[in-house]
């Protein structure tokens, strides 16, 4: 039977497979084209009749790469309409705990219907509704022009917009209204902590998992506005650019992004305006999400996924690991080094400069915003747990280790999808641990702890034991893992 559902913008007619409904490209707001764009999104008016809803909308702009088809990023198509969503469900009945996702890309790719993100597989296994949605990407989502109305942070509003959709109208696909978990990776998990200080994302979630995301500072207002000059010198004036096609627009994004000078960056900025709480402040005092838990972690390795990938850093000496070092550390960079040194030769690990250098970009990047984050969030809410996964990735002669991304076919049990197969490796091993990580995340969901049989006892986070499960071929609890190397960051000026 074909699956129908009715929205408060009218009907939809979903598809059914494998004993999984599914309803794709689902509109949360208008187009946001023409004098929409870098608007705020608009809600979508009713339709009349029937409106299908059996394939995903198109993508937000964005241009990939082939390097990304190893992480499960592909190619798709593009459009400036791109503000759909996609769920899945057991069935329309019933009051089912919801999960929605917040793809990761660096806010320039990405999008809510890759392959590793097919929602079937956790909503099957763990009687769940699960959400994906696309958000507007690179200049389209981040371009502070205030002379245009943009805040410059329209893409976190699309992220609010798709999220209270979610809210009001889950309930007519099974969904559970009252208990949303919000669960994102790299930039999704960076952009949920934003979220989480975000006086406008009050009341949008429940539950809580940044993966390989946390607290990190915000594009500042003045860097923001060069961005914008230089789009506006590039193309006659600022009051020109909502005439420009979208595929020059894109293409200039591209061009400085790749600037070795000064490269620009697309993310949440310090509008004042849509950005205007102290985000850090707010989690810290849980302003906003106070009695929320929490699930927060990283990948052990994350940052071989930029410094393996291209080969460009494999002649790194010693002489170069310090110059870059202190980039980071400035004058404490020797002394910096040697903290890493000794710490790994004392665990067994790599200590060649090149595996000092990427241990050094994961904890500034990922492993050190993840444990401040928790540390704020424990304070005020005792349902925080932290992870670390470990799992090594076969692929490129493992060099790759447990690198960025390589957790999220484990989560959404689609390690045997497309490129993942050599991304992941495949046989028990990868079968047993991504059955355990979707069962930890959907026993989050359900109940607000990862606690399930086939994991140890995994003890609440708190800054004094620092208990963090290892998620790996063995799956174990350690206290304060690298300690040395957080205790080395904590003493820096913040």
């Amino acid at each position: 039977m074909v699956p129908r559902a009715t929205t408060s913008s009218g009907r939809l007619v979903g598809n059914s497979e494998k004993g999984i409904l599914s309803f794709k490209g689902i509109p949360f707001a208008i187009p946001p084209v023409g004098d929409l764009r870098w608007q705020p999104p608009v809600p979508v008016p009713a339709w009349s009749g029937e409106r299908d809803a059996t394939t995903f909308g198109p993508s937000a702009m964005q241009r990939s790469n082939p390097g990304m088809d190893l992480i499960g990023i592909p190619s798709e198509r593009t459009d400036e309409d791109c503000l759909y969503l996609n769920i899945w469900t057991p069935g329309l009945d019933g009051s089912r705990p919801v999960m929605v996702w917040i793809h990761g890309g660096g806010n320039t790719v990405g999008s809510g219907s890759q392959p590793r993100i097919n929602g079937e597989h956790l909503a099957g296994r763990g009687d769940v509704v699960v959400v994906t949605f696309n958000y507007r990407l690179g200049a389209f989502g981040f371009l502070h022009a205030p002379e245009l109305g943009a805040s410059g942070n329209e893409a976190l509003l699309d992220q609010i917009a798709a999220l209270t959709w979610v809210r009001s109208e889950i309930a007519a696909f099974g969904g559970d209204a009252a208990n949303i978990t919000v669960f994102g990776q790299s930039a999704g998990g960076f952009d949920i902590a934003k979220l989480m200080g975000m006086s406008q994302a009050k009341n949008c979630f429940d539950r809580i998992i940044p993966l390989s995301g946390s607290i990190t500072p915000s594009v500042p207002r003045n860097e923001a506005e060069a961005t914008t000059a230089h789009f506006a010198q590039q193309f006659g004036g600022i009051e020109k650019l909502r005439g420009v096609p979208a595929e020059d627009i894109l293409d200039y994004q591209v061009a400085l992004s790749q600037r070795p000078d000064n490269r620009a960056r697309f993310g949440p900025i310090e509008d004042g305006v849509v950005c205007r709480d102290d985000g850090v402040e707010a989690i810290e005092n849980g302003t906003y999400t106070r009695g929320m838990p929490l699930l927060i972690g990283n990948t052990l390795n994350e940052a071989t996924l930029f410094t393996t990938m291209g080969g460009a850093l494999d002649g790194l000496d010693d002489e170069g690991l310090i110059r870059m070092a202190r980039g980071i550390f400035k004058t404490q960079a020797e002394h910096a080094v040697d903290v890493y040194r000794t710490a790994r030769e004392k665990r067994g690990e790599a200590v060649t400069p090149l595996a000092i250098w990427t241990a050094i970009a994961t904890d500034r990047m990922f492993r050190m915003p993840a444990i401040r984050t928790a540390e704020f969030h424990s304070a005020h809410t005792a349902d925080t747990w932290m992870y670390l996964f470990d799992y090594p990735s076969p692929a490129l002669e493992g060099k790759l280790g447990s690198c960025h991304s390589l957790d999220i076919p484990f989560v959404w049990g689609t390690c045997d999808v497309d490129n993942m197969k050599r991304f992941c490796g495949e046989g028990p091993a990868v079968d047993q641990l991504s059955k355990r990580m979707m069962d930890l995340y959907l026993a989050f969901a359900r109940y607000g702890a990862p606690l399930i049989d086939s994991l140890p006892d995994w003890p609440a986070y708190d800054p004094g034991k620092r208990s963090t499960m290892h998620l790996g071929e063995t799956c174990w609890v350690e206290e304060a893992p690298m300690d040395a190397e957080r205790e080395l960051w904590a003493s820096l000026p913040e």
